[in-house]
């Protein structure tokens, strides 16, 4: 476990959980689910004292455990939406893949603060709508990053453009700063729904931007990457991908 996770160990210990709970809580935060040997690879901790550190969790709440039934209802949930996707993108790719473009529309951020900057940028040309899958990896991993991303957010909202968010359930009940920021940008008028999982973390601006996160390393579970494309194709076939799991969301209670 990385070393910068100490403070927040010693948070929890101090909350009553022990050394254990802390480092495996911590990791069970990182991603939707855990099998007891990936917990036992990303904590360090024995095999037998993983299971004996979930048990008491389970017990006491501080987890869930999920059976064999409900892995195979998320696994056929995530099917349809592999397929769903499949029928939005492939006839764009298909239309396209003759076509010869520069890539000049393409650009990669690997630093924070430039994708934060970026972003900010990026809110502030929106005028029309801004579409987002939300979920981590965050840039607002600081105070000044969410006050600075929630003024300008909320600014879209003051332009007239549509806003709508989509957020995981697990990452919602998780994490209460991403509620509370849910609800003070909802009294704003962004509109934000709540769905069982997210295919990737997305945001579309104006149906002619996307931003889109880089596959990520094995362990660098904060580390982000970012790529922003203008072209307008992709962000409408975007744009229709987020309107079907819209759709099928539940409006954040």
């Amino acid at each position: 476990m990385k070393p910068e996770y100490r403070k927040q160990i010693q948070k929890f210990i101090e909350l009553g959980l022990t050394e254990r709970e802390a480092k495996v809580y911590i990791t069970l935060l990182s991603k939707k689910g855990f099998t007891t040997l990936e917990l036992q690879n990303s904590v360090e901790i024995p095999r037998t004292k993983v299971y004996e550190v979930i048990k008491r969790m389970l017990v006491r709440g501080i987890c869930t455990e999920r059976g064999k039934d409900e892995c195979e209802e998320e696994l056929k949930k995530r099917k349809a939406l592999k397929e769903s996707v499949t029928s939005i993108f492939s006839p764009l790719f298909n239309e396209n893949k003759d076509n010869q473009y520069s890539i000049d529309f393409v650009e990669v951020f690997n630093d924070k603060e430039q994708i934060q900057n970026k972003y900010l940028q990026a809110l502030k040309d929106t005028k029309l709508s801004l579409l987002t899958f939300n979920k981590g990896p965050y840039v607002c991993d600081n105070s000044d990053r969410l006050k600075a991303q929630a003024r300008e957010e909320s600014k879209v909202i003051k332009r007239g453009a549509l806003c709508k968010n989509i957020f995981e359930a697990g990452e919602l009940q998780g994490q209460d700063w991403l509620l509370k920021y849910v609800r003070n940008q909802s009294k704003l008028g962004q509109q934000a729904r709540v769905t069982a999982s997210l295919p990737i973390k997305m945001v579309v601006f104006d149906e002619m931007k996307v931003l889109f996160p880089l596959l990520r390393t094995s362990g660098e579970t904060n580390s982000i990457s970012m790529i922003f494309i203008e072209h307008r194709e992709l962000a409408v076939a975007c744009k229709m991908l987020f309107s079907f799991i819209w759709e099928n969301s539940e409006p954040v209670k």
